[in-house]
């Protein structure tokens, strides 16, 4: 195993895909221990770790993402968020913030999330006043929610990993969701208070009921995602085909500011966006097999077990670790890591597994705030024109909140789960 992690660090120090990292590393943990490679076994095991109904779900969201920000609801979101929250201090950063929540509800991406929000609420913050440093870390953080509130990727991925219901997972992710949100529009409300940053003015009520209308249609997206999923009318992957069509028709019937034309680069980004995060879930499902043939996972487990002081304490120590991979993997790479070795420590130790799992997805959403892998500060920092340092510095009282809300959840586990 610690030929694994060397060669695994090695391998990503110098800049080859995580993909093919896993797969060479896992490769060399096989050959350490039997002396042979069979690339027929190597081949079915990944085959077999795709061969899964639920992760069909991935490319559906993906999709439907991408026809959301080319059919313009993202922009009708943003319009409505500001005519509900831009009147308070700081109302940009309130409109912010909503605005990532619901579009959070409808793609689960948090990079995808920054983009678009970014885009939008970047330029208008820093018109107005707003530090740039301060507009771009607000607009990182709020993306980070998009892998915590469903439909989400990181949860999904967690699910089929650990064989656990998709659709409870999505259930528990809504509290430490919006929490986030909540305690995220709580200092940028103190922070813009401080520094005497503008309200937008109170709309009319004709304004507001405008601005509604404009986003009526996309706000019934998550309503339907959700309610289907949790009526149990349809799966999860069922859902991810109704936001496709759902997004398709408004973008192309209702809207019409997605023309045929566009509809190949459209899919053509989905489909890029998939295959990165598939080939990981491809090359685990071998390393998954690999450590549960040699029983690494049941050897760490023990020793987890007879180590520890208690679950607080494995949750603790988890968290840590967690924080510190997230530096360096992306979450779908980390969970994929290590769900099949700390889960079982987790289970002996009579960790709810459900809440196991939203706790590493709201852990892992810190890693897109932390160089040097945080996607959220490059996409910001970008869209701001501002260096990498200052914008580190800017998000970490983000980052300090979300620590908060990871502590609760160790010490109220069950309060997180309905």
């Amino acid at each position: 195993m610690i030929a694994f992690l060397i060669a695994l660090a090695v391998l990503l120090a110098i800049g080859v895909p995580i993909f093919i990292s896993l797969g060479l590393s896992s490769l060399l943990l096989w050959i350490l221990e039997y002396q042979s490679v069979d690339f027929i076994m190597i081949f079915q095991k990944m085959f077999t770790g795709m061969d899964n109904f639920t992760l069909m779900a991935i490319p559906f969201f993906m999709l439907a993402g991408e026809l959301m920000n080319t059919g313009g609801l993202s922009r009708r979101l943003v319009g409505f968020a500001q005519k509900t929250l831009g009147w308070i201090h700081g109302g940009l950063g309130f409109t912010t913030v909503l605005s990532s929540m619901l579009i959070a509800a409808i793609l689960g991406s948090a990079s995808a999330s920054a983009a678009m929000i970014g885009m939008v609420m970047i330029p208008e913050m820093v018109q107005r006043g707003y530090r740039k440093d301060y507009a771009a870390a607000l607009v990182a953080s709020s993306g980070a929610i998009g892998p915590i509130i469903p439909p989400s990727i990181p949860l999904i991925i967690y699910g089929v990993i650990a064989q656990q219901s998709i659709t409870k997972l999505f259930a528990a992710g809504y509290i430490p969701g919006l929490l986030m949100g909540a305690l995220f529009m709580g200092y940028n409300y103190i922070h813009a208070k401080k520094n005497n940053y503008p309200a937008e003015s109170v709309p009319t009520l004709k304004e507001f009921v405008v601005a509604f209308a404009r986003a009526f249609l996309t706000l019934l997206l998550p309503v339907i995602i959700m309610g289907g999923i949790l009526s149990g009318i349809f799966t999860p992957t069922e859902a991810g085909v109704v936001a496709v069509a759902y997004a398709f028709f408004i973008g192309v019937i209702v809207y019409r500011e997605i023309k045929i034309p566009d509809i190949p680069a459209i899919f053509l980004r989905a489909a890029k966006s998939s295959a990165m995060i598939l080939m990981v879930m491809a090359v685990a499902s071998y390393l998954s097999w690999i450590l549960t043939m040699q029983r690494i996972p049941q050897m760490v487990s023990r020793m987890i077990v007879e180590q520890s002081a208690g679950a607080v304490t494995f949750l603790i120590v988890v968290n840590i670790l967690m924080i510190i991979l997230g530096m360096f993997l992306d979450a779908v790479s980390a969970l994929t890591i290590t769900t099949p070795v700390l889960l079982p420590a987790a289970l002996a130790l009579k960790v709810d597994p459900v809440v196991f799992g939203v706790m590493l997805a709201v852990n892992l959403s810190i890693g897109v705030l932390t160089p040097p892998v945080g996607l959220n500060l490059y996409v910001t920092a970008g869209i701001a024109k501002i260096g990498l340092v200052k914008i580190s510095r800017a998000v970490v009282p983000f980052i300090m909140l979300i620590i908060l809300i990871l502590m609760v959840m160790i010490v109220f586990p069950r309060a997180f789960v309905f």
